[in-house]
C-alpha cells in the first residue's frame, strides 16, 4: 500500500461515489427511521394490538439485518450496480404491494421482503465506500449529515402522513423516497469489489473484525436503548411529551455539529483518540440521562447524545474499513449498527423492569466501556500488523 498521498486533490472521492453511496445508505436505511411511524399507522389503520404492530416492523428490521449480514461476504463477488438494482426493484415491489395489503400475515411477509432489499442496499453502501472510497471517514460523515439534515424533515412529515392516512401513507412515504433515490443507483460502479488480495495478506482480519462487530453492537445498542427511553426519562423528572419532542428536534439539528466534525477532522487525530472521546461521552450521558433528576441536565445530555452520535458511526464504520479494503467488514459493520438498533430498547426496557434507571445506569457504562476496550484491541492489532493507513489518513490507489 502507497503511503498517505499529500495531494488534496489526488484523496478526493468522485462525486459519482458519494452519490450512488449515499443513495444505498437513504434508501436501505429508511425503515429503522420510520419504524415508530410505521407502528402507529397499522395500530391506527388496522386495529393491530402493540405486539402484532411490532411483529411486522421487526421482521423487517430483522431481514434487514439478517441480509446485511449473510451478504457482506459475497459482495466483492458481485457487480454493484446489478445487485443493486436488484435489490432496488425487489424494495420497491414489496413496499408497493404492502400499501394496499390488509392481511396482517401478508403484511409481515411483504416487509421481510421489502428488508431482504433494503439490508443488500444497506450493506452495499458501507462495501462500496470501503472498497472505492479514498477518504472512507468522510464519506461515512456525509451519510451522517443527510441522515441529521433528513430526519428533522422526515419525523415532521412522517407524523403528519400517520395521522392523516395511518399505514398506507407511511409505506406511501417510503416507496415514494425510494423511487426517488432510485434512479441514482444507476450512478453505481459496474464492478466487483477493489483489492480483494490484500486482505488475504492479514489471517487476523476474521478475529478483528467480528471483535469490531461485537463492539459497534454494544456501542449502538446502549445508544439505541437511551433513545428509546428517552421519552419515559423526560416524563420521570417532570417534561410533559411536547417538552420532550422539542427536545429531541433541537438535538437532532445540533447533531449535526457531530457528523460535521467527524467529516471535517476525518483522521487527523487517529482513531483511538475520537472513539475514546465518544465513549466517555456517552458514559457521562448514561449516568446524567438515568440519575440526574433535572430538566436542564437532560436537556444537554439528550443533545450531547446526538452529537456524539453522528460523531461516533463514521470512525467505527472507518475502521472497519480499514480491516478489509474488499467492503466485507464494513457491510458487516452495517449489520452490527443495525442488530445493536433492534436489541438496545429491548435490553433497556428489560433492564428498567427490573430493577429501575440506576441499574440502566451500570449497565450502559458497562456496556459502552466493553465497547470502547474492544475497538481499541482492534486498533492497536489491526496497526501493529500491517501498518493501516487509519492512524493518519488513508492513501490513493
Amino acid at each position: 500500500m502507497a503511503n498517505v498521498s499529500i495531494d488534496p486533490i489526488a484523496s478526493r472521492d468522485p462525486i459519482s461515489l458519494v452519490v450512488c453511496a449515499t443513495a444505498c445508505q437513504v434508501i436501505g436505511g429508511l425503515v429503522p427511521q420510520m419504524s415508530p411511524f410505521v407502528v402507529a399507522g397499522l395500530i391506527d389503520g388496522l386495529a393491530l394490538s402493540e405486539r402484532d404492530a411490532g411483529v411486522v416492523a421487526s421482521a423487517e428490521l430483522l431481514a434487514l439485518a439478517a441480509t446485511a449480514t449473510l451478504i457482506a461476504p459475497i459482495l466483492p463477488r458481485v457487480s454493484y450496480r446489478r445487485a443493486g438494482l436488484f435489490a432496488v426493484l425487489l424494495t420497491l415491489a414489496a413496499q408497493a404491494a404492502s400499501i394496499t395489503a390488509d392481511g396482517w400475515a401478508m403484511l409481515v411477509l411483504l416487509r421481510a421482503l421489502a428488508g431482504i432489499g433494503e439490508g443488500a442496499l444497506y450493506a452495499m453502501s458501507l462495501s462500496i465506500v470501503a472498497s472505492h472510497s479514498r477518504n472512507p471517514e468522510k464519506i461515512f460523515g456525509y451519510f451522517q449529515l443527510v441522515w441529521a439534515i433528513g430526519s428533522v424533515a422526515l419525523f415532521s412529515v412522517g407524523g403528519e402522513v400517520a395521522a392523516a392516512y395511518a399505514h398506507r401513507g407511511v409505506f406511501a412515504l417510503i416507496a415514494g423516497l425510494t423511487l426517488t433515490f432510485s434512479p441514482l443507483l444507476f450512478l453505481l460502479p459496474n464492478l466487483r469489489a477493489l483489492r480483494q488480495a490484500e486482505t488475504r495478506a492479514m489471517p487476523s482480519v476474521p478475529l478483528l473484525g467480528s471483535i469490531l462487530f461485537a463492539a459497534i453492537v454494544l456501542y449502538v445498542a446502549v445508544s439505541a436503548g437511551l433513545f428509546a427511553f428517552s421519552g419515559p426519562m423526560g416524563e420521570r423528572i417532570g417534561l410533559d411529551t411536547a417538552a420532550v419532542g422539542y427536545i429531541l428536534t433541537v438535538s437532532t439539528v445540533v447533531g449535526l455539529a457531530g457528523a460535521g466534525a467527524a467529516t471535517a477532522l476525518n483522521v487527523r487525530w487517529g482513531r483511538a483518540i475520537p472513539i475514546s472521546v465518544f465513549c466517555l461521552g456517552y458514559v457521562l450521558v448514561a449516568l446524567a440521562l438515568c440519575l440526574w433528576k433535572d430538566p436542564v441536565a437532560y436537556s444537554v445530555a439528550i443533545i450531547v447524545s446526538a452529537v456524539l452520535y453522528y460523531f461516533s458511526l463514521p470512525y467505527l464504520f472507518g475502521l472497519a474499513a480499514a480491516l478489509d479494503h474488499s467492503g466485507r467488514w464494513a457491510a458487516a459493520a452495517g449489520s452490527a449498527y443495525l442488530l445493536g438498533f433492534a436489541a438496545g430498547p429491548i435490553f433497556a426496557g428489560v433492564v428498567i423492569a427490573a430493577s429501575g434507571y440506576a441499574s440502566l445506569a451500570g449497565v450502559c457504562v458497562a456496556m459502552t466501556v466493553a465497547a470502547w476496550a474492544l475497538a481499541m484491541f482492534v486498533v492497536g492489532r489491526a496497526f501493529a500488523a500491517r501498518g493501516l493507513v487509519g492512524r493518519l489518513g488513508r492513501s490513493a490507489t
